[in-house]
């Protein structure tokens, strides 16, 4: 059974675990520093929760609940809980819990593990936006980044696209 565990701070069990496979699966340019998301952590629309099953971290998820829809941030499963079908229940049982449309954002498919990324939640339901995006910079010293978003259940039109979008420019990355 998978099961989910709210962090609320940086010394809330298990957060520690679930940073370094955040600092493991993802970019410094796709992410924050650990002092930013400890701030982050502050912020009553985000929620860091942990995945456990049989009682062992098994994966994160980082998202925010904004104006009609959940914004997945980042979600990562461990190396070795990969191919057991964990990260579908996942997203599965976060659509249980949010009941809104689902976003995130993943890399244009350019290369294989890009693809298979995108192929993965396809198969959890997931559709591609084909509208041009891109992550703004966590910090001054990063770059943008050239993605894509991906909505659950459905694909956006791109009234609604633009809308998305200038929210989580505005919310989660505040520019």
């Amino acid at each position: 059974m998978l099961s989910f565990q709210t962090i609320l701070t940086t010394a809330t069990p298990g957060f520690s675990l679930a940073w370094q496979l955040c600092e493991e699966a993802f970019p410094a340019e796709e992410r924050r520093t650990l002092e930013a998301q400890t701030q982050l952590l502050r912020n009553s629309i985000y929620r860091f929760i942990t995945l456990h099953a049989e009682g062992e971290l098994v994966g994160f998820m980082g998202y925010w609940q904004l104006t009609g829809f959940v914004f997945l941030e980042h979600f990562a499963v461990t190396p070795t809980a990969r191919g057991k079908g964990i990260g579908k229940r996942a997203l599965e049982k976060l659509g249980e819990v949010v009941q809104q449309t689902l976003v995130l954002e993943v890399e244009p498919p350019f290369n294989e593990m890009a693809q298979r990324r995108i192929n993965f939640y396809e198969r959890s339901g997931f559709h591609l936006n084909p509208y041009p995006y891109a992550q703004p910079p966590y910090s001054p010293e990063k770059p943008w980044v050239p993605l894509l978003l991906m909505t659950y259940p459905e694909r956006l039109s791109l009234p609604a696209f633009q809308q998305v979008k200038e929210e989580l420019y505005k919310v989660v990355y505040s520019v």
